[in-house]
């Protein structure tokens, strides 16, 4: 692969919109920060550098380009992200070897063939475009999200990807064939939304059984309504959610997500205008679709049929999403009605529903009391008051705030007559469901975080500042003696070049210069962080007294060690002639060293009172 394609893709793609097609990212002076996609966190320590093409998060230590970014966050190698970035870039890639395709490669080809088959049978099948039109598509709908028709054949997909020289067992690898007495279409006789990842490649396919339309030759009448592709080496059911490679811009703009059950819940608000919509497709729920969610949005809209599924359907949509930090509320749409209907129904009216849902919990309460008491003014009797209770206090005890916990413990005990105290000792009594309990939040990687010395830690504050203020760079001289060896050799670089960047960046070794990046936007994050009032200067020459303690501090644990080893080894008369010297020497340097930490901490201390 030629390496002409990297510098063509760093250059045609910056490292902001590329990051921002994943999570949200907010100005911060010449960077952007974002709360970090990598591990769980309340306070932005992401930061991207525009000038720099590069991103670092400050709490769990990841970092690097927009290549190592694609890479961590679609769960890819190296050659995968080169892919992904090569289309958004618009670059076809040079291969050394154009036959040598990846597995991978032949999939993304077969369903994308596979695609264009489907496309072009709905086109051929007016009865199944009718049933469209019926249902409140448009045809420039049906095109933008590539519907089509898999005829009522046991093999015209087949046939048509062998044509393009596919072979069985790729087709198979790619989940649009099966293998019986000998291989036949998986799906037949049904209408199909392709499935794409979030980046608009089509990875698998939904087929909806089109028998009460069109009576099926080769589907039994019994067949499952909806079947989806089975999991392959593109499609991970647990982790694509329909509709959100459309959506995630949007999703970002109204900081808010909604979440239906089928493919058309999907395209007929799609259509209507509200796009911020995606499906599970009748997957469950689950981390790994929260975890992408959440680089998103915080706020999430619970949009299910109002039958008994969809009400058991919300109910496990809550479970994890709620103590995963969501603020989760539910569009309570017409007895009956899914959000496909209630929009070809009622035009322009969902985007006014979605902003009247009502918190998950004010749902909860409302479900149960009208359970009980449909007209509000029904005395409720005791055992109903026992299960509302109960009901109640296991949704209550999983809220991770305890305010929030304490509000709704007041409005149960408002609502019941029954006394705070006693409804609190019922709920400490309950126990979680295993099913209820708090999904894994995303933790700071231990194997990413390098242990550091805290000198290697001040010494790297020391760098980051001083690029931020290079005319302080000769206050810092004076401190060279006591930094790591390739900070020494860092801030000589700083000292030759301290008028350029680019100079300083230049003069380093290539492989030197990811670090000085990273330097460079630790300053950047350091100063966003404390406010435009900071004294640099004045924390500089901190840094610089920490450091200087910080070393004496290391030679004296040195010598206290060595200290302990020598007195600790036999006291044989011949040991104590050789060692007694030695140990004199080490106790010697010990207190003259002690002595220098001492002055240093005096010094210190006459300073801040000074000050």
């Amino acid at each position: 692969m030629s390496g002409d394609n990297i510098s063509q893709i760093k250059e045609r793609l910056s490292v902001v919109d590329v990051i921002s097609g994943y999570i949200k990212v907010q100005k911060a002076g010449a960077n952007f920060k974002a709360c970090c996609p990598f591990h769980n966190e309340k306070t932005p320590s992401f930061m991207v550098s525009p000038s720099r093409q590069s991103w670092h998060c400050f709490g769990c230590g990841e970092g690097g380009d927009i290549f190592t970014f694609i890479e961590k966050i679609e769960g890819v190698e190296f050659p995968e992200a080169l892919k992904i970035l090569a289309e958004k870039a618009g670059i076809i890639l040079k291969y050394d070897n154009p036959k040598l395709r990846s597995e991978k490669d032949k999939a993304y080809e077969i369903c994308e063939k596979a695609t264009q088959f489907f496309t072009a049978s709905l086109n051929k099948a007016k009865v199944i475009l009718d049933y469209l039109h019926q249902r409140g598509l448009k045809d420039e709908t049906i095109d933008e999200w590539r519907l089509g028709y898999a005829p009522d054949s046991w093999g015209s997909l087949l046939s048509f990807l062998n044509k393009y020289g596919y072979r069985e067992p790729e087709i198979e690898k790619a989940g649009l064939i099966l293998l019986g007495a000998k291989y036949h279409d998986r799906f037949r006789n049904r209408l199909m939304f392709p499935i794409f990842d979030t980046n608009g490649r089509a990875v698998a396919f939904s087929g909806r059984i089109m028998n009460d339309v069109m009576p099926s030759k080769t589907e039994k009448a019994d067949s499952g309504k909806y079947i989806n592709s089975p999991e392959t080496i593109l499609y991970n059911k647990s982790r694509i959610l329909y509709g959100l490679d459309r959506a995630k811009t949007n999703i970002r703009k109204a900081d808010k997500v909604i979440l239906v059950e089928g493919q058309l819940d999907v395209i007929l608000p799609w259509q209507d205008g509200v796009r911020n919509v995606v499906a599970t497709s009748g997957t469950a729920l689950t981390e790994d679709h929260l975890l992408v969610l959440k680089r998103l949005t915080n706020n999430l809209a619970l949009a299910f049929d109002m039958d008994e599924a969809g009400v058991r359907a919300t109910e496990r949509g809550d479970l994890a999403a709620v103590q995963n930090g969501f603020n989760v509320s539910v569009v309570s749409l017409l007895s009956g009605k899914d959000p496909a209907d209630f929009v070809k129904e009622n035009p322009g009216e969902f985007s006014k529903i979605v902003n009247t849902a009502e918190s998950i919990m004010s749902y909860y309460f409302k479900q149960i009391f009208n359970k009980f008491s449909p007209s509000g003014g029904d005395e409720i009797p005791l055992e109903g008051k026992k299960f509302i209770a109960v009901s109640l206090l296991s949704k209550i005890k999983r809220l991770p705030s305890a305010v929030e916990r304490s509000h709704w413990i007041r409005e149960l005990s408002l609502r019941l007559g029954t006394p705070e105290r006693d409804l609190n000792e019922e709920m400490e009594q309950l126990e979680i469901a295993p099913d209820e309990r708090t999904l894994s939040a995303l933790p700071v990687s231990k194997a990413n975080i390098q242990m550091k010395t805290r000198k290697e830690i001040l010494s790297e504050r020391l760098l980051a500042l001083l690029l931020k203020k290079p005319e302080l760079i000769a206050e810092a001289v004076k401190a060279a003696v006591f930094l790591p060896k390739t900070d020494f050799e860092f801030l000589g670089m700083l000292v030759a070049n301290q008028n350029s960047f680019s100079q300083t960046r230049a003069a380093l070794p290539a492989d030197w210069r990811p670090r000085l990046d990273f330097l460079y936007l630790a300053g950047d994050y350091e100063l966003e962080k404390v406010g435009a009032d900071f004294d640099v200067g004045k924390e500089i020459k901190f840094v610089i007294e920490e450091i200087e303690r910080e070393h004496y501090k290391e030679i004296l644990q040195k010598i206290g060690q060595e200290i302990k080893k020598s007195e600790a080894r036999p006291n044989d008369t011949v040991g104590q002639a050789e060692e007694s010297p030695n140990l004199s020497k080490l106790t010697g340097e010990f207190k003259n060293i002690s002595k220098k930490l001492y002055e240093l901490n005096k010094y210190e201390k006459e300073k801040s009172k000074k000050s």
